[in-house]
């Protein structure tokens, strides 16, 4: 990791540094490894989370004693919107990496644990007391293949898991239509950010360098839980990454992708439109303007 976080904007730092970023569903996977990331970076995090206590625990048995004072806890359920506004008041931004952990249920069965109750409803809950407590960035992790239901990702984790996707779909949309009602009633800069990565694993982080990135729903492959962490926490002091839907999967650069050392230069690849165009008949057809050092190449 050493390295791949020296060239963050320094927007929205300083002593605001001091105002934590909250991670709701930071007790288990991409939600525990935005805390460990933030903290091993001297970031103020709060894990926002059903059980406080073990949250603590888990992040304590990853986390050197000298970070752990950057680590707050708060206990919330995505599932209870009256718990949500204390959660998030505060914070600099708020990252949604919370996600069903059940599929099917019968309805005699407790199934709040479901995707229509976490992916969309809680997503929704989320960003709308996030806005209400002018927290400056959302941050919303959702997946990969939303909206190509023949891919395989696709469909496999809409038999397994209860139509996931298409609850994570109807999540993203409900917090674009949260931000932009806050767009029109008020002269603020809140904004949001949709993450869509690939299959998840626990691999080691590669960095910026080894992250393949585009604003479509064009990508296929996987990518380790700490580099997507890291992407979600860098883009809360992104201004480039304001209002964005980017996808992402660990790969090799270059060819038809830009060669990006820095997520200054991943996130300004992003917003610039410097990105590979989908074509038929191959992955892309790419059209780069010089960003990155890489400039009109084609399939």
């Amino acid at each position: 990791m050493k390295g791949n976080h020296q060239d963050r904007s320094s927007e929205g730092r300083g002593t605001s540094r001091e105002r934590p970023i909250g991670i709701i569903g930071a007790s288990r996977g991409t939600g525990l490894q935005c805390i460990l990331y933030a903290a091993k970076l001297k970031i103020h995090c709060r894990a926002i989370v059903r059980s406080p206590q073990e949250s603590e625990e888990l992040v304590n048995s990853y986390l050197p004693v000298s970070f752990r004072q950057y680590v707050q806890y708060c206990k919330a359920d995505v599932t209870n919107p009256k718990t949500l506004s204390k959660a998030v008041s505060g914070c600099r931004g708020l990252i949604f990496a919370a996600t069903a952990t059940a599929g099917w249920r019968l309805p005699i069965y407790d199934n709040k644990d479901t995707p229509p109750h976490i992916d969309f409803e809680g997503a929704v809950a989320a960003s709308t007391a996030a806005a209400a407590e002018g927290v400056a960035r959302f941050v919303l992790i959702s997946s990969l293949a939303i909206t190509r239901p023949s891919h395989p990702m696709h469909l496999a984790r809409n038999s397994l898991m209860g139509r996931i996707m298409d609850w994570k779909l109807l999540g993203e949309q409900g917090v674009s239509k949260v931000y932009e009602a806050v767009s029109k009633s008020s002269t603020s800069k809140m904004s949001y950010t949709i993450v869509r990565p690939g299959y998840l694993n626990d691999d080691p982080p590669g960095g910026p360098s080894t992250l393949l990135v585009d604003t479509g729903d064009n990508l296929s492959g996987s990518i380790s839980r700490a580099d997507l962490a890291a992407l979600c926490v860098e883009a809360i002091f992104r201004q480039d990454a304001h209002n964005l839907t980017v996808e992402v999967v660990n790969g090799k650069q270059g060819g038809n992708y830009p060669v990006c050392s820095s997520y200054d230069q991943i996130f300004h690849s992003l917003s610039s439109g410097y990105l590979p165009v989908s074509a038929p008949g191959c992955l892309h057809t790419s059209g780069f303007r010089g960003m990155c050092g890489v400039q009109d190449l084609t399939c």
